[in-house]
């Protein structure tokens, strides 16, 4: 079974960023965190995700830090809808979606997730809480469809593309998002190489 895991958290940006052209992140702790605690399964593959994404955080617990205190921030900046997209099936949405959960929650914040960008809209909505959309693929190969996108993006305030490291980004994913009036989180590089050790 071929798993996706967390490569790399919004390199590009971090890069732009500590070259100069914005404000440098604010720190992430360096102090690991205890193993988190695998969410209640009712089925053998619901166990065997719940602890690969468990194995993950362990494995790069700065990296998913990074990605968290992005999504802090951006619902500090009013940001409560954040979809996860993909510009293929399999990219790893899901995985980043459950380990921001589990990372969010454990950090006291209220987190809703859903796979629909309607329900979103309809979720819940006191001033806390972060939504987190496992929203799939935004970007498919080809021309980006401005039609197609505002359908897709409809409720949601913000997005994170998620890609495998064999495949590059389209390259007018964020113009794109902006002129729409979705806020663009970052990039997170995603591989799928096998199983998690």
């Amino acid at each position: 079974m071929t798993l996706d895991a967390l490569d790399q958290a919004f390199i590009d940006r971090w890069s732009t960023m500590l070259a100069g052209t914005d404000p440098p992140p604010a720190p992430v702790s360096e102090v690991p965190p205890p193993p988190p605690a695998p969410p209640v399964a009712t089925s053998a593959a619901e166990e065997e995700a719940a602890d690969v994404v468990g194995r993950l955080l362990q494995a790069a617990w700065l990296d998913w830090c990074a990605v968290a205190d992005e999504v802090e921030a951006a619902r500090r900046r009013g940001r409560r809808v954040i979809a996860v997209v993909a510009c293929e099936r399999s990219a790893g949405c899901t995985t980043l979606v459950a380990g921001l959960e589990r990372i969010l929650t454990s950090r006291g914040r209220d987190v809703a997730v859903t796979t629909s960008t309607a329900d979103a809209a309809e979720g819940p909505t006191h001033g806390r809480t972060i939504v987190l959309v496992d929203a799939g693929v935004w970007f498919p190969p080809g021309r980006i469809n401005r039609g197609r996108l505002l359908i897709a993006t409809a409720g949601c305030d913000a997005a994170i593309l998620v890609r495998r490291e064999d495949r590059p980004a389209p390259a007018a994913w964020s113009p794109a998002l902006e002129a729409i009036g979705v806020e663009p989180l970052g990039e997170v590089v995603a591989f799928a190489r096998g199983a998690v050790p």
